[in-house]
This record gives C-alpha cells, sequence and structure tokens, in this order.
C-alpha cells in the first residue's frame, strides 16, 4: 500500500470504474464494492485475522460487513479507544449532576499534595493535568483496586503545571474514573453498566480487555483509559449516537424521539472541545501530530466537526458531522502499521457516500 495521494486517486478511479457493477450494500444505493475489495487487500495485505468495519451515513447504517476470520460478533480489544467510552460515563454522571468537570481533586481526595488538588476532572480527561503520562504498574494490575492505583498515581511528582501541558496517558484518567466512584457511590463497573452499556444497547462492552471470556467480566481495577473489550456493532451504537447529537431515536422529521436525548447536544460541543490550545505538548502518539483533543476525543486538524479514538490496536471509530458520518473500523493489530491505510479506508468511504 502505497502514498496516500497516490492511492486515493486510484481508489476513485476504481469506484468511478465500477459504478456500473451490482452495488454491494444498500437501499441508498451506495457502491461499497471499492471498499470491500480495500478492506480485502488490507486483510490479506497484512496477514490479519480478520477485521471489520461499519459505516452510518446521516442516521442510516449503510454498510456492516466482516473480513478474514471475524464476524460481525468478534470482540476484540480497543485499547484506547476505550477512552472515548470512558469519557461518555462521565459526562453522564455530569448531566445528572453528580458530578462537574470543574470538580477538583482535593474534593475527592483531600490528603492529596497542595500541587495537585486544584487539578480539574476536566484536566484529568483531556490529559492537561500534568500527571506523569507513563503508565503507573498499577494500571489493571490485580494487587490494586481503582481506588489504591489512583492513590499510588496521585503520590507521583507532577511533570507540568496543570492545564498548561498536554501529554497523553492513561494516569490521570484512572484518578478520574475514583473520583466517579466516589461521586456515584459504585464501582466503576456500576457507573458502566448504569450509564453506558444498559441505555445503549451494549451487550458485548466491559472493562476485560485481557480477557477471552464470555459475558461481561467485573474487574476490580479496570484500567479506564485502554482495558475494554467490544464488537462492531456495540461501539457503532456509541458513535452513532454522537452522530444523532446525543439521540439515540429519531423521529421521522429528523427531531430526537420523546425519552430518547440520551447526552445534550451542548454535552458534546464541550466534550469536543480542544483543550490544547495553548498547552507545551510533552507526548502524544507518533501519528497525532496536529492533533486538538477533548474530552477522550482527537480532534482532527482537518475540522474540530471530526472527531475519533483510534486505539493502539488500531481500532478506529469516527464521527464527522461535517459529512454526516460516523464509522467503526474493528481490527486487532498494531495501529502504528496499519493507521495510513485505516485513513485511506476512511477517505475512500468519504468518496462513496459523498454528497448523498
Amino acid at each position: 500500500m502505497s502514498s496516500v495521494p497516490f492511492r486515493i486517486a486510484a481508489l476513485v478511479c476504481a469506484l468511478t470504474a465500477a459504478l456500473g457493477a451490482p452495488a454491494e450494500a444498500t437501499a441508498a444505493n451506495y457502491n461499497f464494492a471499492p471498499v470491500t475489495a480495500e478492506m480485502q487487500s488490507f486483510v490479506q495485505t497484512y496477514t490479519l485475522d480478520g477485521a471489520s468495519l461499519r459505516v452510518n451515513k446521516a442516521g442510516e447504517v449503510v454498510y456492516r460487513r466482516a473480513f478474514g476470520g471475524y464476524t460481525l460478533a468478534t470482540r476484540v480489544r480497543i485499547a484506547s479507544a476505550s477512552k472515548w467510552l470512558s469519557a461518555v460515563a462521565i459526562a453522564r454522571l455530569v448531566e445528572k449532576g453528580q458530578m462537574r468537570w470543574s470538580d477538583t481533586v482535593g474534593q475527592y481526595f483531600p490528603n492529596a499534595d497542595a500541587d495537585k488538588r486544584a487539578i480539574t476532572l476536566e484536566q484529568l480527561f483531556s490529559h492537561t493535568s500534568g500527571i506523569a503520562y507513563e503508565e503507573d504498574a498499577c494500571l489493571s494490575s490485580p494487587l490494586f483496586t481503582l481506588a489504591t492505583c489512583a492513590n499510588r498515581i496521585l503520590k507521583q511528582p507532577l511533570i507540568g503545571q496543570p492545564g498548561k501541558v498536554f501529554a497523553y496517558g492513561g494516569n490521570s484518567m484512572q484518578v478520574a474514573g475514583r473520583m466517579a466512584e466516589i461521586a456515584a457511590g459504585k464501582a466503576w463497573d456500576d457507573i458502566f453498566i448504569d450509564e453506558v452499556a444498559t441505555p445503549l444497547g451494549l451487550t458485548a462492552t466491559d472493562y476485560s480487555g485481557a480477557s477471552s471470556a464470555p459475558g461481561y467480566v467485573r474487574t476490580d481495577n479496570p484500567t479506564i483509559d485502554r482495558s475494554v473489550r467490544s464488537t462492531l456493532e456495540d461501539y457503532g451504537k456509541l458513535v452513532d449516537m454522537v452522530l444523532a447529537q446525543g439521540c439515540l431515536r429519531l423521529r421521522f422529521d429528523g427531531a430526537c424521539a420523546t425519552g430518547a436525548q440520551y447526552l445534550t447536544p451542548a454535552t458534546l460541543t464541550v466534550m469536543a472541545r480542544d483543550r490544547t490550545v495553548g498547552t507545551v505538548s510533552l507526548y502524544r502518539p507518533p501519528n497525532a501530530t496536529g492533533f486538538g483533543y477533548g474530552l477522550g476525543q482527537w480532534i482532527d486538524p482537518e475540522s474540530p466537526r471530526l472527531v475519533s479514538s483510534p486505539g493502539g490496536t488500531g481500532f478506529t471509530p469516527w464521527v464527522d458531522r461535517d459529512r454526516r458520518i460516523a464509522g467503526v473500523l474493528l481490527v486487532d493489530d498494531l495501529n502504528v502499521r496499519l493507521y495510513e491505510d485505516i485513513n485511506d479506508i476512511r477517505a475512500l468511504i468519504n468518496v462513496v457516500v459523498a454528497d448523498r
């Protein structure tokens, strides 16, 4: 797979040539044949066990297909795509008035060092807290609970002034997760089940990414930023909701159905505001140059209305409000070797559903 401009031009030509062929998928008559071919090539080129892809255009799922040895029900580790789910769980507590994004570490950890007490929940979930980004050994360790892990992290020295530095990592979100437990008076698993899994209808998503056991597997020390395992359809429900401005069911006239507003549009706007502005970048993934960061999600340099939360395994969810696309590409490998081709596939999807 070669350079992006050349490849996209070639793929557009392939799409043009295929317009007279039978349509691959949908009532909307989109021709996804080139996307299918590209996904098949993607799996073969990297000798993947499999992959799957789901595309929502303007509120309708127009493409859903598994490749290689995967089925639509295949459950995989999603790594840092966990951050978006975790941010949504906390956003629900904020909307219920159980927390505020301005809540401070000192409110929940009164014995924390003085230099950490003013760190806010917002900073913890946007990697701007000044907490060290190199992951503490307590993350996911069965020797710790979320409470004891958070306390251990808060004993580390800061690496920068809160609000003035950006350092992408999981430690700060571990502290935020414990704050949520204290605020809600329940374990993180119960917060997630009550605020995310049940209302969104997620049947195969939990924080036990290292497990192969069926069902929902609980853990006393979930890694808030990266330990989720999920399926194509489960995560698809999250990006569908974001694309629909927080609504779970739209009426025929496009308005949100009664009782179906899961998160308010205002909350989603707050979550998608770039917190890296005015900060010094101390660490970010090598393929995230130029990206902003909100709460649990990256903000694309192309547009503040294009947000995503790719994981280190290559699992890539995104929402593009300008193009009215929500997508999930499910794979379990290494993002550093796949991301250019994943970007090619996303660009091809844009061509397929353009101006429809």
